[in-house]
């Protein structure tokens, strides 16, 4: 928690993120789109309100870097609002709580972002937008195979495989007409698990600097 000095406001690392899209609202869904932004913790979904949840972010700065990216961003249709919460910290529901899946611990997760000291991921985050940058993309996945994979999330305008030192792990630029695409498409397939002869290889996926592939 940090306090303003020049207000005494205190600014939580719980987000209040309401209106959201069916697609995105479960503990998962919000987990990897604010986990670009910081490492989140916990996740609620409210129970009387299923479109509003809370999202504890690792701390403060985090939570003011997702607030500040995907506040008024369009998803599904709708757009979400996120501000800071009344509350400190997301409480885990008791063992009798009848909505016990709707809130979710993520502390010991694999898929932190940041839980490494790497200033050159933290340089690399950006807001969302209709392109997608995808990495650890294995050798023998073609064009073909991965649009087939994303078009279930809408229309893809453009793809174009990036320069790597590693041929066994691609990089991508994939564009979709619309952001709330490439939010869908984020969301469903980052950390998508691809089987190959030199074993398990996952797909990593960010909103790309660029936001649109130049021709």
């Amino acid at each position: 928690v940090v306090s303003t000095q020049s207000t005494g406001y205190t600014i939580s690392s719980v987000l209040l993120v309401s209106n959201l899209a069916e697609c995105i609202a479960s503990p998962d869904a919000l987990f990897i789109l604010f986990g670009v932004y910081g490492d989140v913790r916990r996740v609620k979904i409210l129970y009387k309100k299923p479109d509003t949840a809370l999202v504890q972010m690792q701390d403060p700065i985090s939570a003011q870097q997702a607030l500040l990216s995907l506040n008024g961003v369009v998803c599904g249709d709708k757009k979400i609002y996120v501000s800071y919460s009344i509350y400190m910290e997301v409480q885990m529901p008791k063992p009798t709580d009848e909505a016990q899946d709707l809130t979710k611990d993520f502390s010991d997760s694999p898929l932190h972002r940041f839980r490494k000291p790497n200033q050159k991921v933290r340089e690399n985050v950006y807001g969302p937008s209709p392109c997608l940058h995808l990495s650890n993309i294995p050798a023998e996945v073609t064009e073909e195979e991965l649009k087939k994979m994303f078009e279930s999330c809408g229309t893809i305008v453009n793809f174009r495989f990036l320069t790597s030192e590693r041929p066994d792990k691609q990089m991508a630029l994939l564009e979709f007409t619309n952001t709330s695409s490439a939010i869908c498409g984020l969301v469903q397939f980052h950390n998508k698990e691809f089987i190959t002869e030199a074993g398990r290889q996952y797909l990593r996926i960010s909103f790309s600097k660029a936001g649109c592939i130049q021709k």
